[in-house]
């Protein structure tokens, strides 16, 4: 295969870092920030060791930044099997959708098949894999084990990882740690978006996890788009990499409604703002309450509305996903009934975000899933309730004081992450 202009003669760092967004992205990515080409450069080399805390905003575009350089574009294949893990409680729905078509690409330019395993830890879900030939063509792996060698990506939850990791031998499990053969081993690649909780415990957990990979010579690389300063220095033995937002994007703005009945407001709130080509998210904390919402919009709404969460079965909840990001690249609405976890995991772009009240860490997920491109000049975030329910950490009852108070002072302003991480 002819090499492609991009990259036929010897250029800077920069041009190769952009031609290798451009070209795996088919032009959606033209070119790669610094921050991004800093990355690239230490993670297409296969002995370049990583161990670095990414904080970036939500849309920065951290997962490109460490999925291109390590599984990109390269005749013989990526230096590098990398396991990207999630939050528990995502239905890792959308990474399959971007992936996908990234290793499909990238399959057929290199002439090498590339392997995809994703390992879900929803109620019934089953481990698949998917294999992307060099002719374009995709197929059902046969291979379903995560630590093969012969497996490029693993994506899964942070409990199911740990499950895979420690059930498979932990580090002496993985095909990195044999003797090498011939062609030689590549290195595993930990990548871990957003998947650390902010409880005493769960955090503890996270970080002895990801201290011993480090110490066991393995590469680890943390993205967030949450962690507070005390949390970044309980992680310090990793090199930091801070990352800035959208240049010139206009940050929505967030406004508080008190009521004790929080569906009846956000239904309220959707009738209102739901119009022709806005695209309207009802967010709950259950898949109950999401399901009684939509018995009761869809009867006003029922060819634009949506229901997206975990207690869909996985092949009708990936083809609504699909469904939903092919609207948005055509410019359409669509009003999506959705909970926290589901929109969090998602690259979802609202122009009203309507949620419950949640833990201050996933009011920021949640609002990075509104105006995500930094495109749309009206986005707006409502919160809606009086206390925060059925969510995955409990604030002490300081915390939880002065952000509810902090909260009730919202009424329509600017939001901006950093005013918010201060309540973690």
């Amino acid at each position: 295969m002819p090499m492609s202009p991009d990259l036929a003669t010897p250029i800077d760092g920069a041009s190769v870092a952009s031609a290798s967004y451009r070209l795996s992205s088919a032009g959606f990515l033209p070119r790669a920030r610094d921050w991004q080409v800093q990355l690239y450069e230490r993670l297409s080399q296969q002995e370049s060791d990583a161990g670095y805390l990414l904080l970036a905003p939500c849309g920065a575009g951290k997962t490109e930044s460490v999925v291109i350089p390590a599984l990109g574009l390269r005749r013989g294949g990526a230096p590098r099997r990398l396991f990207l893990i999630a939050q528990d409680g995502s239905p890792l729905d959308d990474y399959l959708y971007r992936m996908g078509p990234y290793l499909k690409s990238w399959a057929s330019s290199d002439e090498v098949p590339r392997t995809l395993i994703v390992v879900p830890d929803g109620p019934g879900e089953e481990v698949f894999g998917i294999r992307y030939c060099a002719d374009g063509t995709e197929e059902p792996t046969e291979e379903m084990n995560p630590l093969e060698a012969d497996v490029d990506l693993v994506v899964t939850t942070f409990h199911r990882f740990l499950d895979l990791f420690f059930g498979g031998g932990g580090v002496h499990g993985l095909a990195s740690s044999f003797a090498p053969t011939e062609g030689g081993l590549r290195r595993d690649l930990f990548f871990f978006d957003e998947a650390h909780g902010y409880s005493v415990d769960a955090f503890s957990r996270f970080h002895r996890l990801v201290e011993f990979l480090f110490a066991q010579d393995t590469d680890v690389i943390i993205s967030s788009s949450t962690m507070p300063p005390p949390f970044q220095e309980e992680l310090s033995f990793l090199e930091p990499i801070d990352a800035p937002g959208i240049a010139n994007a206009a940050a929505p703005t967030i406004q508080f409604i008190a009521t004790d009945d929080a569906l009846e407001e956000i239904e309220q709130q959707i009738r209102r703002s739901y119009y022709i080509n806005s695209r309207v998210f009802g967010v709950c904390e259950t898949p109950v309450d999401a399901d009684t919402l939509r018995s009761r919009l869809v009867g006003s709404y029922p060819h634009s509305v949506f229901l997206y969460h975990q207690g869909q079965p996985a092949s009708e909840r990936r083809r609504i996903y699909a469904q939903l990001r092919e609207l948005e690249k055509e410019g359409e609405g669509y009003l999506l009934l959705t909970t926290g976890d589901a929109v969090e995991n998602s690259d979802l772009d609202a122009t009203v975000l309507i949620s419950t009240v949640c833990p201050p860490e996933n009011l920021i997920r949640r609002a990075g899933r509104c105006n995500r491109r930094g495109d749309l000049p009206d986005a707006k975030i409502v919160i809606v309730g009086a206390r925060i329910e059925h969510a995955s950490r409990t604030l002490n009852p300081t915390q939880e004081s002065a952000y509810l108070a902090y909260l009730i002072t919202a009424q329509d302003i600017v939001f901006l992450p950093e005013e918010w991480r201060r309540f973690i």
